[in-house]
This record gives structure tokens, C-alpha cells and sequence, in this order.
């Protein structure tokens, strides 16, 4: 390996990141569409089961690259900052989500059903929605379990907000990120951080599957708490219903998934480490097969977490949050590290481009199927049918997200980060 040169102050692009940031978007993307608009199509095992079985690895690739993205643009301006540094990276954070999360969230509202029925004389639900505004507005929804009228906080505001309780997740992580960032500096080599990777992966797998096996227990609890809309009302060997506290506790919650987050950190670090040597032909090629690694092992534990022949295992145990985790976080570091066609693919411009749209597909998508759902009806018409207006969905959901990104999101982050008055080099511009 060559050595590279460093610069810790000014962190270089990392551009195979913004293609997996696509990768994760259009997973989600699909499982939603597929369970919207193939509904009563997915049998089990039938190709369109497993596309809605995507958002899973979506979502663990989403909280690892944000741990990764976070930790390469931020360490040393909240470490070396001081509270100035903290500031200047949230205000940066806020400038990244909050523009889109509000647009989003008020479009959401407006369309719901909450909200029209107020509107005809049956207000009872709309206050609900009100007493749960509060802790959207304030990104915190995932944090706590609430029960709110007949359903649950996360979907008490309705019109697919569901969908920002990984916003709040994500600002849980940025809150804790500096603490976290503290303590992974403290691993000054290459082998020891990749000794604290696996050590890590082993204890969030304990913790994980320890759990699972105690979600009777937890389940019990829950329900003599909070009452009958806590009930996981399936067996723990099956998939607990979403607005049971399990569920939350194990996939909406910070406090399960922020293993996905520190991992992606951790890796990041391991990544900064070997930055300063180039990876020579060999090492490129290595790391290919390191990719295609990572790709077949996200299929094969996909499998064995949701396949309906399949018997409880430790990957099932672990299918709300981390069984994905360590196969995203390899992906991660091969994107970020190896130049091979992969990376060229991640890298070329219609990937890049769809990628910086990727926080507009996710928070927009949910409202493009919706519309679709309504245009179509709830007849039952042929999968030729349902697939045609699922891929013009997605074309839809794309087209609309680069308009949204390019005259919208991108804008408002622009603007509000120039309204930070600090040293503007201070503040990394992150690609996450």
C-alpha cells in the first residue's frame, strides 16, 4: 500500500457513499410499494414477499452510513470544538433534515384523514394529533412509547408520519454522537479499532438476541404499563405486531438500533486509520470480493430472519435492528475504501444524483403510493397490473424527489447553514 496523505481538517468526499445512500432509499421505496400496491400478491416466498422484506436492510443501511458519514465529517470539530463545535455541528444537522421533515410533515397532516374529519365535526381524533405534534415537532416520537386515543405515537399524527420515527432516531444519535466520538478516538490504531469492531458486533448480537428471548417477559410488562394496545398479539417466534412497545423498543427505538449507528462510526475510524495508505491492485481486488461478500451475505441472512420455512435462529432473533448491521457496515467499508466497478457504479452521475436525493425519496415515497392506491382502488387486478403502476411509481417517486432535492431541500440547507455565524469551514458539509 502507498501512503496517501491526510487532512483531518477538511475531509475528503467519499462519493460511493452517496450511492449506497440511493441503495437504502429505493429499499425501502420498494418493500412500501410492494405491500401498497401488490397487496394480496405477496405470498409466502413469492417474489413480491421478499421485496417487501427490503426496508429492513434499508433501514439498518441507513443508520450505519449515518454513523460512518457523522464520525468522518464531525470527530474533530465536537472533540476539539468545545460546546461552539457541538453547536455549530447540530445547526448543521438541522439544516440537513429539518427543511424536508417540516414540508413533509405538513403535507402529511393537511392529507390526513385526522384532519378532515375535524373539519367535518368529529374533532376528538384531530386533538390527539395535536397532543402528538409536540413531539414531532421536536423530532423525539421514537423515543418514548405513548399510547395516544386508539393507536400508538408514532402513528398518532396519521398520513404516513409513521415514517419520520427514524428522524427522531437519527437526532437521539446526534445528541449522543459527541460522548461516542470521544470514546472511539481513544482506539489509536488499526487493529485495535478493528478488535472494538468485532467486540462490538458480538455484544449487540447479545444484547439483541438476550431481548428477543426476554420479550414474553418484556411483553407482560408492557401490557400491565400501558394496557391491551401494548400486546405483541403474535407469538415471540413469529413478527410482533407494530404498535406493540416490543416492537417499538426493538425497531422504531433509539435504544436498540444506535448499535447500527456506532458500528457505522466505528468503521468509519477503522477507515480514517488506513486512509493514509493507498490501497495498491491487489488490496482494490480483495476488496471486490469483500462487496460481493457483504451483498450475498445480506441475502442469505434476509433469509434465514424472514423465510417462512425457516426455524428460529439467532439472524430471526435479531430481524427488528441488528441482524443486518455487520453485512452493512462491510458494504460500507468497501464503497469508502476500494476502487473497483463497484465503486464505479456507486460513483457514476445518475447514481450520485439519485443518492443526494435520497432523504426526499424516503420522505416523500409513502405519498406517492397512497395517491397510487387511490387511483387504482381497492380492486384486486393481475400482478402485470400492479407491477406496471409500482414502476411508474417509483419513476414518479424519483423524478419528483431530484425536483424536491435540487429546488427545495437543498436550498433551505444552503440558507440556514449560512445563517450560522462561525467560521463557515467549521462546519463539515456532510453527505449523509
Amino acid at each position: 500500500m502507498i501512503p496517501e496523505k491526510m487532512n483531518n481538517n477538511h475531509p475528503a468526499e467519499v462519493p460511493g457513499l452517496t450511492g449506497l445512500r440511493f441503495f437504502a432509499a429505493f429499499s425501502v421505496l420498494i418493500a412500501h410499494g410492494t405491500a401498497v400496491l401488490m397487496h394480496g400478491h405477496e405470498r409466502p416466498g413469492s417474489v413480491a414477499y421478499w421485496f417487501t422484506q427490503a426496508s429492513g436492510f434499508g433501514m439498518t443501511l441507513f443508520f450505519v452510513l449515518s454513523g460512518f458519514v457523522i464520525h468522518y465529517n464531525y470527530a474533530s470539530l465536537v472533540t476539539e470544538g468545545r460546546l461552539r463545535g457541538i453547536a455549530a455541528y447540530l445547526w448543521a444537522r438541522f439544516a440537513r433534515l429539518y427543511p424536508l421533515f417540516l414540508l413533509t410533515l405538513l403535507g402529511y397532516v393537511l392529507v390526513s384523514r385526522r384532519h378532515f374529519e375535524f373539519w367535518s365535526g368529529h374533532p376528538d381524533e384531530f386533538r390527539n394529533v395535536l397532543r402528538a405534534l409536540s413531539y414531532f415537532l421536536f423530532s423525539v416520537q421514537s423515543w418514548f412509547y405513548v399510547p395516544i386515543g386508539n393507536t400508538t405515537l408514532i402513528y398518532a399524527v396519521g398520513g404516513s408520519t409513521s415514517l419520520t420515527w427514524s428522524i427522531s432516531t437519527e437526532w437521539f444519535f446526534y445528541f449522543l454522537y459527541p460522548l461516542v466520538a470521544w470514546l472511539i478516538l481513544r482506539s489509536r490504531t488499526p487493529w485495535l479499532t478493528a478488535v472494538v469492531v468485532l467486540t462490538w458486533c458480538a455484544l449487540w448480537i447479545a444484547i439483541s438476541t438476550s431481548l428477543f428471548d426476554r420479550s414474553p417477559a418484556v411483553n407482560a410488562w408492557a401490557v400491565g404499563h400501558y394496557g391491551p394496545i401494548a400486546e405483541m398479539r403474535q407469538s415471540r417466534d413469529d413478527f410482533a405486531g407494530q404498535e406493540s412497545f416490543v416492537f417499538w423498543l426493538s425497531y422504531f427505538s433509539p435504544y436498540l438500533r444506535m448499535g447500527e449507528f456506532i458500528l457505522g462510526s466505528l468503521v468509519a475510524q477503522l477507515y480514517i486509520q488506513l486512509r493514509i495508505w493507498k490501497p495498491a491492485d491487489l488490496e482494490n481486488a480483495i476488496g471486490m470480493g469483500l462487496f460481493l461478500a457483504a451483498a450475498a451475505s445480506m441475502f442469505a441472512i434476509s433469509y434465514l430472519e424472514y423465510g417462512p420455512d425457516v426455524e428460529m435462529n439467532v439472524f430471526r432473533k435479531m430481524y427488528m435492528n441488528f441482524a443486518l448491521a455487520p453485512s452493512a457496515a462491510l458494504m460500507v467499508f468497501s464503497a469508502a475504501r476500494y476502487h473497483n466497478v463497484f465503486s464505479r457504479l456507486l460513483t457514476s452521475p445518475p447514481i450520485v444524483v439519485l443518492g443526494d436525493a435520497s432523504y426526499s425519496i424516503y420522505l416523500l415515497h409513502f405519498m406517492v403510493l397512497m395517491i397510487a392506491a387511490k387511483l387504482i382502488g381497492s380492486t384486486v387486478h393481475t400482478d402485470f397490473f400492479n407491477t406496471l403502476v409500482l414502476i411508474l411509481s417509483t419513476v414518479a417517486t424519483l423524478v419528483i424527489s431530484i425536483l424536491l432535492y435540487s429546488y427545495y431541500e437543498a436550498p433551505a440547507r444552503k440558507w440556514l447553514r449560512q445563517l450560522w455565524r462561525d467560521d463557515p469551514t467549521r462546519v463539515a458539509a456532510a453527505k449523509s
